[in-house]
C-alpha cells in the first residue's frame, strides 16, 4: 500500500497542470510601460544613503509606489534591502536582493495599498548604464534604477529582449508642494 500510494503522488506531481493567478505580485508585474518615473527629494536621498552605506560593495533596495494607472510611476517609498550575492567577495559588481526582504516588502506594500514598482542598486566604481548582467539577471517587463559612482541616477525599464529603455526621472522638492507640511 505504501509504494502504490507513494507512486500515484510521485503521478500527481508530475502532471501538467494550468495554474494561473489573478494578479501578478511580482516585480514589474504590471500593464503601462513607465514613461516618467516620479519621486520626492526625501525619496532621493533615503535612496542615496540607502545604496551609498553598502560601499565599496553594490547597495540594493526597492522602489514602492501607489499601483500605476498611467505610464507616470511614482516612488513614494523606498525599502532597503541587503546584498546577498554569494560568494561575497564578488558584491562590488554584483548584488541579489534577499527574498525573505522582498516577500516582506511585497507584503507591507499590499497591506497599505501599494506596489513594488522596481529594484534600485548601485554601481560604486562604475556610471548607471545596465550591465549585462543586469540585463541578464534581471525580471523582464520591470523597472530597474541604478546610483553610479559619481553619485547620478538613471532608470531603465528591462524589455523581453533584455534591452532596455530610458525612463525620465522627475524629483519634485518637497518644500515647494502646495499642502506639504513644513518643519
Amino acid at each position: 500500500v505504501g509504494a502504490a500510494s507513494f507512486t500515484s503522488v510521485v503521478a500527481s506531481l508530475m502532471e501538467r497542470k494550468s495554474y494561473r493567478t489573478r494578479s501578478a505580485e511580482r516585480i514589474g508585474g504590471v500593464r503601462f510601460v513607465p514613461s516618467l518615473l516620479r519621486l520626492n527629494h526625501q525619496c532621493l536621498t533615503v535612496l542615496d544613503r540607502t545604496l551609498a552605506a553598502s560601499s565599496p560593495d553594490e547597495g540594493c533596495g526597492l522602489l514602492l509606489g501607489p499601483v500605476p494607472t498611467s505610464c507616470h510611476w511614482t516612488v513614494s517609498l523606498i525599502w532597503a534591502c541587503c546584498n546577498v550575492w554569494i560568494p561575497a567577495r564578488d558584491r562590488r559588481s554584483c548584488f541579489a536582493l534577499d527574498p525573505r526582504e522582498q516577500l516582506s516588502a511585497q507584503r507591507w506594500a499590499r497591506a497599505h495599498q501599494l506596489r513594488v514598482l522596481g529594484v534600485a542598486h548601485s554601481h560604486p566604481e562604475r556610471g548607471s548604464n545596465p550591465s549585462t548582467r543586469d540585463r541578464t539577471w534581471g525580471i523582464p517587463r520591470s523597472l530597474m534604477m541604478i546610483r553610479s559612482a559619481a553619485g547620478d541616477h538613471q532608470a531603465w525599464w528591462l524589455r523581453d529582449d533584455r534591452r532596455v529603455l530610458p525612463v525620465p526621472i522627475e524629483v519634485w522638492d518637497t518644500l515647494n508642494v502646495p499642502g506639504s507640511l513644513r518643519s
